[in-house]
């Protein structure tokens, strides 16, 4: 569901790039121009749990981009998060025009509460010839909730111990209805056999 959000976004990102392109003059863009975006895999962040973190850059420029770096240390600061699989500072020497790369992160969320995931930032020479950088930031997520553990526990796991207590309550209310059952029905048979054998 992610994906499709974000890759619709970017979509509509590109339409607008080369409809406002078209619109300024009828040239071509004849630069490097990369449209990023950020977004979580994991459905819920959770104190303690894996969340993965997901980037995508696309250059939907005619030129190749070089020298690309995405920053993202400020989106996951160490006192909030540990980082266990990934980078958030990576490099690409380039991207080609109408090529992508995706990269992703796992981290591990440290403290609970409400939680701002920001735009990290991409800065990129936008052609061979460039002298400046040019910079560009990813989507934000936006606000976000990281759940205390016991809490998503609580209301995602599969609460066995409240099954078993279930299943020793309910154990007497059907294991005597079906004794006194069982018993009657033994009853009934024997005699069946005795007055057939009388």
């Amino acid at each position: 569901m992610a994906t499709a959000k974000a890759t619709l976004i970017l979509i509509l990102a590109s339409l607008s790039v080369i409809i406002n392109g078209e619109s300024d003059s009828d040239k071509a863009m004849n630069t490097a121009h990369i449209i990023a975006s950020k977004f979580g895999l994991s459905q819920y962040a959770v104190e303690g749990m894996d969340y993965v973190i997901s980037y995508h850059l696309y250059n939907v420029g005619d030129k190749v981009a070089t020298k690309v770096i995405l920053d993202d240390r400020d989106g996951f600061p160490s006192q909030a998060f540990e980082i266990i699989r990934g980078l958030l500072l990576i490099r690409w020497e380039r991207i080609l025009p109408g090529s992508n790369v995706s990269h992703s992160v796992v981290v591990r969320p440290r403290a609970i509460g409400a939680f701002n995931y920001t735009a990290a930032q991409v800065t990129y020479l936008s052609s061979d010839d460039a002298k400046e950088p040019r910079i560009g930031y990813t989507t934000a997520p936006g606000e976000g909730y990281i759940y205390r553990q016991r809490d998503y526990d609580r209301k995602f796991s599969a609460n066995i111990s409240v099954w078993l207590v279930f299943i020793l309550l309910i154990t007497p209310s059907t294991l005597i209805p079906f004794a006194l059952w069982y018993q009657s029905k033994s009853k009934y048979e024997q005699e069946l056999i005795n007055r057939k054998n009388k």
